[in-house]
């Protein structure tokens, strides 16, 4: 099967050219979304920086709804342009499909073209569970019964250390994957052009990052510094008295000893004034007389 012709206005069919059909769930759809949608999270930095569990589920939850908006949108578009697609030879009497279209399992109605009805009611019907904290840990406690142990393990232990963003993921993959599965009735089928689906996919989980919010400048109250410089001043003028008077300046010289007058004393010094401090000191003149008279004095008492 090739690829359908298609141009600005409208999409081309032919007998002899043929669209890449798709057959998926709107379940199927919906995870594939909701993976697409983490990973645009994680590219733009976001998916790990979410502050609360509300703003993580109300971006899947816009996702979903735009998927169904999406679906419905291409479904119409489809319709008008493809339902007389497959022409009639490739239809047999007394069949309303074609057998074995699919990988030779599955069939294409010949009526795969029409529009689904209540479109977002089934697709929240089975997402609605896990876009709530509480019901979402119930839900996976429910599905991972499905699982070996180790994933079952991994999953609840999640959701025991509450880190439910990573947890969801887990789960969004496991439905990709096919390890996880829900139950669909053909009345929640689409059959869609490959290159359409795919556009569904993108264009309902976009994302764009939150803008940063930009930084607030306060002006601050003048009590919060004036106090500052008041003290600043202060340190100055006391630095001034002391060191820019003319007269302390000499003052203060005076007090310091000259290097060239005070000269360090050396060990042979030190010898020299311990040795003269033992020697006895020379009597003089005056003394000499002082105890002449004192002596007199005794004598005659």
């Amino acid at each position: 099967k090739s690829h359908f012709e298609s141009t600005s206005d409208e999409t081309q069919i032919t007998p002899h050219i043929y669209p890449s059909m798709a057959r998926a769930s709107l379940v199927n759809l919906g995870f594939l979304c909701l993976q697409r949608l983490i990973q645009n999270m994680d590219a733009e930095g976001c998916y790990r920086t979410f502050t609360s569990f509300e703003d993580f589920f109300s971006s899947c939850e816009k996702t979903l709804n735009l998927m169904a908006d999406e679906i419905s949108h291409t479904s119409t578009e489809v319709h008008q342009k493809m339902q007389n697609w497959p022409p009639l030879e490739f239809r047999e009497e007394g069949t309303n499909s074609i057998p074995m279209y699919f990988d030779e399992q599955h069939d294409l109605p010949f009526n795969w073209h029409l529009p689904l009805l209540d479109l977002k009611r089934k697709v929240f019907e089975i997402f609605q569970q896990l876009l709530q904290k509480e019901s979402f840990a119930v839900f996976v406690e429910r599905a991972a019964q499905e699982l070996s142990p180790s994933l079952r393990q991994n999953l609840l232990t999640m959701v025991d250390n509450d880190e439910i963003s990573s947890c969801f993921a887990n789960v969004v993959s496991l439905f990709v994957n096919g390890e996880l599965s829900v139950e669909t009735d053909e009345d929640s089928l689409l059959y869609l052009p490959i290159e359409r689906m795919s556009q569904i996919i993108e264009q309902a989980a976009a994302y764009e990052a939150p803008p940063i919010p930009e930084p607030v400048f306060m002006e601050l109250p003048s009590y919060l510094y004036q106090k500052t410089t008041h003290t600043e001043e202060k340190e100055n003028s006391r630095s001034e008295i002391i060191y820019g008077t003319p007269g302390i300046d000499k003052i203060v010289n005076k007090r310091k000893p000259s290097l060239d007058v005070v000269e360090p004393e050396t060990p042979g010094n030190e010898r020299v004034k311990r040795i003269r401090s033992n020697a006895p000191e020379e009597e003089t003149e005056e003394q000499r007389r002082s105890k002449e008279f004192t002596s007199l004095l005794e004598a005659l008492l």
